[in-house]
């Protein structure tokens, strides 16, 4: 009994110890735009806003964090996939926290975050439609993801900036069928140069690709941007103004498998203009 009960006091007492050095973060994610197209409709033309987050805990000053996690996207269209709402819980792994990068080669390694998320999903438009399709309500992902930027916060204004954001996954159901158990990849880089006076041209890709041929999953837009940064380099260092970004791009549009199977809804290029924000990333 008395084993018992120092096992007991020593569990609680690690427990408090644990509690105690826990330290919250935030990370969000809001995209606002108008797209004169997307991979689905050739005349979408519409406003579509992506938002995401996570709020949680890391675990002791460790490499180990635990959150809630969102992922959503809200638009003026009634298309139940354009008005959704993915939300849970998960854990990550960062292996390269305590790395110290040398040059711009390998500054992205702290960054590196392995995850796993046990997620529900919800439909703000048409959830009868979503409903009789049969539609998976959970999904469960693992894989892993970098977010990373070069010469933003301090920018030398001599030399290219650049963002990177790619995400590998595998998804149980990825919410479109039961047993899809298949990985998901994306691939999302920006490289610029800086023109003064928050002002950032730059070229970029997004690319989505699986091992599934839904042509919604296979798709590759490339092109040119330009946006504003109006308060990087005068807000407060914690000022979410900071990261708010307005926006203009041009987009080539390639499937790389299938294609829609109506050929007048086949988008070859893609017009946006709109307002993105960040706040921890």
């Amino acid at each position: 009994m008395r084993t018992l009960l120092i096992s007991i006091a020593a569990g609680l007492i690690f427990v408090s110890s644990a509690a105690a050095s826990m330290k919250p973060f935030a990370e969000l994610w809001n995209n606002l735009a108008y797209y004169t197209t997307n991979v689905e409709q050739q005349d979408f033309s519409a406003l579509l806003l992506r938002y995401e987050g996570k709020a949680g805990f890391n675990v002791g000053n460790s490499p180990f964090d635990l959150y809630g996690v969102y992922y959503g996207t809200a638009s003026q269209t009634s298309d139940y996939w354009d008005n959704s709402l993915f939300y849970g819980l998960g854990a990550r792994f960062r292996p390269f926290y305590d790395f110290k990068p040398r040059d711009w080669t390998n500054e992205w390694l702290p960054n590196v975050k392995l995850f796993v998320e046990s997620l529900s999903a919800t439909y703000q438009k048409n959830a009868a439609v979503a409903e009789a399709a049969g539609l998976p309500k959970n999904d469960t992902r693992y894989g892993v993801e970098i977010w990373h930027v070069w010469n933003l916060d301090q920018p030398n204004l001599n030399d290219y900036w650049g963002e990177l954001w790619t995400n590998l996954a595998f998804r149980t159901t990825s919410f479109t069928i039961s047993d899809y158990n298949d990985w998901l990849f994306f691939f999302q880089p920006k490289i610029g140069r800086h023109l003064g006076r928050g002002i950032e041209p730059y070229v970029k890709a997004d690319l989505t690709y699986s091992n599934k041929n839904y042509y919604w999953q296979n798709v590759a837009a490339f092109g040119v941007g330009i946006r504003f940064e109006p308060w990087r380099n005068t807000a407060d260092n914690e000022s979410p103004l900071k990261k708010v970004k307005l926006f203009a791009e041009v987009l080539s549009v390639s499937y790389l498998k299938d294609k829609p199977a109506a050929a007048q809804q086949t988008v070859s290029s893609d017009i946006r203009f709109g307002i993105d924000m960040s706040i921890g990333r």
